[in-house]
C-alpha cells in the first residue's frame, strides 16, 4: 500500500559514503505494506558512488555539497518535504515489511504525538533524558548494566504491546509529523552527530509533544553505516562531545563541566581496562578530549583520520 496525500511519507536518508547499502534499503522500503510517497537521499559530500547507487536504487537525490552533519542533513530533507509525516532513517536500516505503517497507526491514534520511534535489536528498552549516573552506567558490562536496570525498575517491553510514551528513541529510524518539528525548528545543527535526536525530543516535550516508542515495529541495524570505512571506535569523538554539549544546553554549568570530567575518565577507564584485558576498543584514543574541544577540531581530527586510512590502505 502507498502512502496516499492525506497520510503522505517522505523517507529521507542521510549518507556519506553509503553506496552499498542503498540497494538494500530502496527494496526495503519500496516492499514493505506501506510505501512512502517519495524516497529522498541527502547527501553530505560523498565520495564514493552513493549518488549514482541512490538514484539506481529508486531515491532522488539532494546534494547538500558539504558534510555539515547528521542533523542538517535532516534539516535540509524536511525543508524538501511536502507531506504530513517524515521519516527519518540511516542507510544501514533495514525495517521489518510492517514496520512502517506501525509507526503510523501510533502516530495516527496518538494526537499529542510528535515522534514514533522503531525497536532496533531484540530488547525493547525505554530511552530516559541523559544524567551522569546513566553515563557512567553505561560504561558497565551487560551483565551489570542488566542488573543496575532490574534494579531501577527499568525492564524490557513485550513487542506485543502498541507503543509507549518515552523521553526519546534512537534517531536511526523514526516517524515524525512534519508541523511540529518545523515549529521548533528541526534538529538543533550544533549537534554533528549523536544526541540530535534526544535534544529534538526534549524541545518537542517543552511544546507538549510525546515520543513514542513502537515495540511491533522491527528494524535491524548495521551500526554506523552513514559513513563508510569508520568504525564505531573512530566515531565515538562525535559522540562525547555531542553528549557535552546536550548538558551544556540543558543543566548548569557546573553540572556540565562535571559530566564533561566524568565522561573523559569514564572513557580512559574503559581504554585501559580493555587494553590490560586485550579486548577491542570501543573508544578511539580522540574520544577522551573530544568533550574538552570544538566541534570544528573534533571533525578536522576526523578528517585526518580519514586521510590517514586512506592512504594506509593504498
Amino acid at each position: 500500500m502507498r502512502a496516499t496525500p492525506q497520510t503522505g511519507i517522505t523517507a529521507v536518508v542521510v549518507t556519506h559514503n553509503s553506496a552499498r547499502h542503498l540497494a538494500a534499503l530502496g527494496r526495503a522500503l519500496s516492499a514493505g505494506s506501506l510505501v512512502p510517497t517519495r524516497m529522498l537521499t541527502v547527501d553530505n559530500l560523498s565520495v564514493d558512488d552513493t549518488v549514482d547507487q541512490a538514484r539506481a536504487a529508486g531515491f532522488d537525490v539532494l546534494e547538500t555539497g558539504a558534510n555539515r552533519g547528521f542533523g542538517a542533513g535532516c534539516n535540509a530533507g524536511l525543508s524538501e518535504t511536502r507531506t504530513e509525516f517524515v521519516l527519518f532513517c540511516n542507510p544501514d536500516v533495514r525495517p521489518s515489511p510492517d514496520a512502517l505503517e506501525r509507526l503510523l497507526d501510533a502516530l495516527t491514534n496518538t494526537s499529542t504525538a510528535a515522534i514514533a520511534g522503531a525497536v532496533l535489536g531484540d530488547e525493547v528498552q525505554p530511552r530516559g533524558f541523559s544524567s551522569i549516573s546513566k553515563n557512567v552506567a553505561g560504561f558497565l558490562p551487560d551483565r551489570l548494566l542488566g542488573l543496575v536496570r532490574r534494579l531501577q525498575g527499568n525492564t524490557p517491553v513485550t513487542q506485543n504491546k502498541a507503543h509507549l510514551v518515552v523521553d526519546y528513541v534512537e534517531g536511526a529510524c523514526l516517524l515524525c509529523r512534519v508541523a511540529p518539528l518545523r515549529s521548533v525548528g528541526g534538529f538543533d545543527e550544533k549537534f554533528f552527530l549523536y544526541c540530535e535526536e534526544e535534544d529534538l525530543a526534549r524541545r518537542l516535550r517543552e511544546r507538549g509533544w510525546q515520543t513514542l516508542l513502537v515495540p511491533s515495529a522491527a528494524v535491524t541495524h548495521e551500526q554506523r553505516g552513514s559513513s563508510e570505512g569508520f568504525d564505531g571506535a573512530a566515531m565515538a569523538p562525535f559522540f562525547t562531545h555531542s553528549l557535552y554539549w546536550y548538558y551544556r544546553k540543558y543543566h548548569s554549568r557546573g553540572y556540565a563541566e562535571l559530566a564533561r570530567c566524568v565522561i573523559a575518565a569514564c572513557v580512559l577507564f574503559d581504554r585501559s581496562y580493555r587494553a590490560l584485558a586485550r579486548q577491542p576498543q570501543l573508544y578511539g584514543p580522540g574520544a577522551a578530549i573530544a568533550p574538552f574541544r570544538s566541534a570544528e577540531s573534533v571533525r578536522r581530527a576526523q578528517e585526518r583520520y580519514a586521510a590517514t586510512r586512506s592512504a594506509s590502505a593504498i
